[in-house]
């Protein structure tokens, strides 16, 4: 056995048991994400004012709530190589700073653009949220404790999607919209000194060292040659041709920046297929790619991520103005109301993690025991079909409250279904997937301002959310248990 081989398996031995740290960690993590949600949210709560003020349509506030969106989904991918590769301990501590101090720029903003700037910024830090959390649980965490983990540490988004609610609008309608992304942004500052304590001493502090490369000292000596010529002229066209739709969004409108970041993307991803897996062996992140993009199951997931996080996303960015102007609740019961649905899915994050974890200790094997949860879950989702067709506003409250359970439940769960791919690569696995969700719920956001446009309301989107998930549904049951876990030699 060589000594990489060996270093891999000693990481994906489960770990005996889980101890009081290391679900302290979890809870620690599941801080952080509730403040990266209070940092994102923040902007869809004060929509009537942004609106207001900056005088733009639904759709122009579209493409403000896709700022931040779009580079979350484009820095996915480097931020999961980085969790990978990095000491995560420092990883985590300085995006959240990085976050935080976005989310306070945002407040002195004077123009449109200088926010969707710092909107954009936001995007670059919480960008590795994720990819960290889900290496530290996947590190200090045997597998069928891993759903509860994750659960655990993403119920913080629904969390933080209560909080804000609670707080963004009362602190906005009092005095400004400003000082509530001061407030927010400055908490993040606290969890980081309390992180970065946390993990510098005792048992906590060690998955920061198994979070470096997995690498032989053969390995780990620079490559003579780097990256053969055929990659790098690849990758040159591909860069000039994104950035040459990104210059024709100035004739051809926003939406061209959308279509350059996915061809950024999408193209590398399909040069890392196409070409021969040997031609990346000059530069670890690219062997790390190549290796990724050739497993079965990671393009599965891309299914399932595409669908979960539309639907997710645009209930955390939509749902608030949706009580504010569609029901006519008002900036602060409209803001306000959406606390209900997240509360719910909150339960639904540590209920998903917490059932399929019951179903395998009750003798279901444990893929079967996630799928059928995400099955169920996709069910509850589709309760929003029915939102804009009723004019109950209690009953509307408790169909967007099943649909954000079912919301949360199935990410728990597609999660745990991430950190099977691959051991070593958790976190770049992670960050891709996280990053084409994202791309698409990104080009979604304007979608849905646009619909509002020109049909009054927010009905005919629900529509669409409410049974996407199904899409990935279909993908699991479909393609998962035939399939490989990690790509076939070559």
């Amino acid at each position: 056995m060589t000594q990489t081989a060996a270093i891999v398996d000693e990481l994906a031995a489960p770990i005996p048991r889980a101890g009081r740290r290391e679900w302290g960690l979890c809870w620690l993590m599941f801080a952080s994400t509730t403040l990266c949600y209070m940092d994102r949210q923040a902007i869809a709560l004060v929509s009537p004012f942004i609106k207001g003020e900056f005088r733009i349509s639904n759709e122009d506030f579209g493409w403000v709530l896709a700022a931040f969106s779009l580079t979350y989904a484009l820095f996915q991918v480097p931020a999961g190589y980085f969790a990978d590769r990095w000491d995560v301990r420092w990883t985590y501590a300085g995006a959240v700073a990085w976050w935080s101090m976005a989310g306070m720029l945002a407040a002195f903003a004077p123009t449109l653009g200088l926010l969707m700037a710092c909107r954009a910024l936001l995007g670059v830090g919480e960008s590795c949220n994720w990819p960290c959390a889900l290496r530290v649980t996947g590190t200090v965490l045997p597998p069928a404790d891993r759903g509860l983990g994750n659960g655990i540490f993403n119920s913080g988004a629904a969390v933080g999607a209560v909080l804000a609610p609670l707080t963004v609008p009362l602190l906005s309608n009092y005095f400004g919209w400003r000082t509530a992304f001061l407030v927010v942004g400055g908490l993040g500052f606290i969890w980081v000194a309390v992180w970065v304590a946390v993990t510098g001493r005792g048992p906590s502090a060690r998955f920061a060292g198994r979070a470096r490369p997995l690498r032989s000292p053969a390995d780990a000596s620079p490559a003579a040659s780097g990256l053969p010529a055929s990659v790098w002229i690849a990758l040159a066209a591909l860069t000039a041709t994104a950035i040459l739709v990104a210059v024709s969004a100035v004739w051809f409108g926003r939406s061209a920046i959308w279509w350059s970041i996915a061809l950024l993307m999408f193209g590398l991803l399909l040069i890392a297929l196409v070409l021969p897996a040997e031609r990346f062996e000059g530069s670890d992140w690219t062997r790390s790619l190549a290796e990724v993009v050739r497993m079965h199951r990671f393009w599965l997931l891309a299914i399932v991520s595409i669908s979960v996080n539309v639907c997710w996303h645009f209930l955390v960015n939509w749902m608030a103005d949706y009580f504010q102007e569609d029901r006519g609740l008002g900036k602060i019961a409209g803001g306000m109301v959406i606390a209900i649905p997240f509360m719910a899915a909150d339960i639904g994050n540590l209920g998903g993690g917490a059932l399929s974890r019951l179903l395998a200790q009750r003798g279901m094997p444990l893929i079967r025991a996630r799928t059928m949860v995400v099955a169920a879950s996709a069910i509850l989702i589709s309760s929003s079909v029915w939102v804009g067709a009723i004019q109950s506003n209690a009953l509307v409250v408790s169909l967007l409250a099943v649909a954000a359970l079912g919301t949360a439940a199935y990410m728990a769960n597609y999660f745990a279904f991430c950190q099977e791919v691959s051991i070593r690569h958790t976190g770049l696995v992670v960050g891709i997937l996280g990053g084409l969700g994202n791309l698409f719920a990104a080009g979604f956001l304007p979608i849905a301002g646009a619909i509002k446009d020109r049909t009054g309301g927010l009905g005919p989107s629900f529509v669409i959310v409410g049974l996407l998930p199904f899409v990935g549904v279909a993908a699991l049951v479909w393609g998962w248990r035939a399939s490989p876990s990690s790509p076939k030699p070559s």
